[in-house]
């Protein structure tokens, strides 16, 4: 069972090379998203190793935040919602004064040729193409945020069969269950930007508008999606708990 890892050239503690296995699988889609995963009695049988040592696997999963464990129903492929990131810039409240989260809609989705900026960033080929998606961010029906987004073509080709409206509102469980691609990890950079009119937002040419670009990344740390949101510094709060 262990044999992919014997190749490391070095010694790992029993519950790493659990961990690093169980790892494996997440990233080849071998569970559902919806379902939980085997119990912990399940993967000791399977493995041939005591239950200890597969839940000690399991807790570095979920701190790692790769798996979740819900009370009476089991353990579960985590669905990274960074939706909440944008919460830190961009804040909204109901006519109650409750917080809300903007309702994402896609708008496009097509395969377009390479762009040498945008391949370098996602580490491809020059010449590899990619898949563009548009989408904006509602409240009430008003959009709020405009996002531009691509994707390597060979990963996520299978988009392309899809349509518009059976995409929820994230993206990101629909990577997992239609391309196999996990996103684990998130690096997000602010800037304010002048001189850009976007077409959703429809925003005068001098207006600044608050940019978010984001490099999303597998579980192998291939980065896989890279994305620019815009939104109206109207909007712009930002907000950090320190505890």
């Amino acid at each position: 069972m262990f044999q992919s890892i014997a190749s490391y050239g070095f010694k790992l503690p029993l519950y790493e090379r659990v961990r690093l296995q169980i790892q494996e699988r997440l990233s080849k889609h071998v569970w559902d998203i919806n379902q939980p995963i085997p119990s912990e009695s399940e993967l000791s049988e399977e493995y041939g190793v005591s239950v200890g040592t597969v839940r000690k696997a399991i807790e570095r999963l979920v701190e790692d935040n790769l798996l979740v464990k819900i009370q009476g129903k089991g353990t579960f492929v985590k669905q990274p919602n960074f939706s909440a990131s944008l919460m830190k810039f961009f804040r909204y409240r109901n006519t109650q004064g409750e917080l809300i989260e903007p309702i994402g809609v896609l708008k496009k989705v097509e395969k377009i040729s390479a762009i040498p900026a945008i391949n370098g960033i996602l580490k491809l080929a020059p010449t590899d193409s990619l898949i563009y998606l548009e989408r904006v961010r509602l409240i009430d029906g008003a959009i709020m945020l405009s996002e531009k987004i691509w994707l390597p073509y060979d990963l996520f080709n299978s988009l392309l069969d899809i349509s518009l409206q059976d995409f929820g509102n994230l993206l990101y469980p629909f990577y997992y269950d239609r391309c196999n691609q996990l996103i684990a990890s998130a690096n997000e950079k602010l800037t304010f930007v002048k001189g850009y009119r976007d077409m959703y937002l429809d925003n005068p040419a001098d207006e600044t508008l608050l940019k978010i670009c984001r490099i999303a990344n597998n579980l192998e740390h291939i980065p896989v999606e890279y994305r620019e949101s815009f939104g109206c510094t109207t909007n712009f709060h930002y907000e950090v708990n320190i505890v």
